[in-house]
């Protein structure tokens, strides 16, 4: 099904005129959580279709068997390259070099929907404060002595943000706040 919208509220506005007739392709992660939880805060229902594979995800909404994806821009970035699939907007809390046209969430009028990809490195708890604050010192200055990791991340969307090990657990205590509400929203429980 090729769907008529331009953007996120498109969707969402023709959702709410076809419950139940829209697909959204998930993946079962922290993204489809959120998502999920987003779609039962605001009262829409999209079915989701599962997947295991994130790149079958994507050639399916190419091909109009399901109609939203949540995706890493660079698992998608060759079909809409191709003009086969439309960016909507990034979950991030800024917008995206490489795609500076594309709203965030936020500018869309949905911040619910609001999670940056957050990629790190981990380490045993008892790994000593200095020896992080160490390798995060080693990380930034490789990449502030290699512009081309950085231009590498941005041209796949993403937003380099090389911080320190509390800056990182901050973000992580932050996403898993939002997590733990949209699970709490979805009946989802810990054991």
């Amino acid at each position: 099904m090729d769907l008529p919208v331009k953007t996120l509220r498109d969707v969402v506005e023709l959702a709410s005129t076809k419950p139940g007739q829209l697909n959204w392709a998930g993946l079962t992660g922290a993204l489809d959580i959120m998502f999920e939880g987003w779609l039962k805060s605001i009262g829409v229902d999209i079915k989701k279709v599962p997947y295991r594979n994130p790149v079958e995800a994507v050639n399916d909404l190419a091909a109009g068997r399901v109609q939203v994806y949540e995706s890493a821009y660079a698992i998608a970035r060759p079909q809409i390259q191709a003009g086969k699939i439309k960016v909507l907007a990034v979950t991030n809390t800024a917008r995206a070099s490489a795609i500076p046209d594309v709203p965030t969430v936020a500018e869309a009028g949905y911040p619910a929907l609001t999670m940056d990809g957050l990629v790190g490195l981990f380490g045993p708890p008892t790994m000593p404060k200095d020896l992080r604050e160490r390798i995060a010192a080693d990380i930034r200055t490789v990449m502030d002595a290699d512009p081309l990791i950085n231009e590498r991340l941005i041209m796949t969307a993403q937003v380099p943000n090389p911080g320190g090990p509390a800056e990182f657990a901050k973000s992580i205590d932050e996403q898993r706040a939002v997590l733990t509400k949209a699970a709490k929203d979805l009946g989802i429980t810990p054991k």
